[in-house]
């Protein structure tokens, strides 16, 4: 983890495609080995108000935290200030979450590409997530969801992904704004330009044969790949080395 932001501070930086923000949320850390080593290979690590007590619990330093603090003991909160950590804070009653704000401050720092991470728990948070996704997507942002056994991303049209997951990885790939028109190549279950109903589930259970492929010609599509170490062709773990 590097303390120094990727791009000037201040309103709209450019984003540096080589900056990789983790952005720490309140919800499950099942496995923390797994969730140290995306703090460590971060340029930028964010922490969404709850998100931090897993950071300091292991020892790691955020650059910022966000949020009403709402969901940390004051104790948490003075560590925090001794060890110099950047706090933002906003009121408990707002119209955005404090995982929203934490990414958008990965964004103002300049992040191009965030891993949204302890993103799963409470279902009306794990929803909310997925909209952070849907946003960053339709925003033209490299963003996914990842976690130990699932990683997701947001697809929206005029899209392509190729997948790192070797052969027999489940796959499941979720319209989320009306019917979709995809191509998948390289899956058990392939579709030319075939369309995803809103309202079915075909979409769902699939599993890579070779070389995935998806594009999304039109609408927007979640792909859900139970692989924690899926990147979509981005920034994986193992792709920096772990500095505390």
């Amino acid at each position: 983890m590097s303390d120094a932001a990727c791009g000037p501070l201040g309103a709209g930086p450019q984003p540096d495609r080589d900056c990789l923000a983790a952005v720490f949320l309140n919800g499950d850390y099942d496995d923390p080995a797994y969730f140290r080593d995306w703090a460590n290979a971060a340029d930028v690590v964010v922490a969404a108000d709850g998100g931090a007590r897993f950071l300091l619990e292991h020892g790691i330093r955020p650059d910022v935290v966000v949020g009403d603090f709402d969901s940390l003991p004051p104790a948490a909160v003075e560590r925090l200030e001794a060890a110099g950590v950047e706090l933002i804070r906003h009121s408990v009653r707002k119209d955005r979450t404090d995982g929203e704000m934490a990414a958008d401050e990965a964004l103002r720092r300049g992040a191009g590409e965030l891993v949204l991470a302890g993103a799963l728990g409470a279902l009306d948070h794990t929803l909310g997530h997925l909209a952070i996704l849907r946003r960053l997507a339709a925003c033209r942002v490299a963003a996914r969801l990842a976690a130990p056994r699932l990683t997701v991303r947001v697809l929206v049209a005029p899209a392509e992904a190729r997948l790192d997951a070797p052969a027999g990885t489940r796959v499941s790939i979720v319209p989320q704004h009306g019917d979709s028109l995809v191509t998948l190549d390289g899956f058990d279950y392939a579709l030319d330009r075939g369309v995803l109903p809103q309202d079915t589930c075909l979409g769902l259970g699939n599993a890579v044969v070779a070389a995935a492929r998806i594009l999304v010609h039109e609408g927007v599509v979640a792909v859900l790949v139970e692989d924690g170490d899926e990147a979509f062709g981005g920034m994986r773990r193992g792709d920096r080395a772990a500095t505390p």
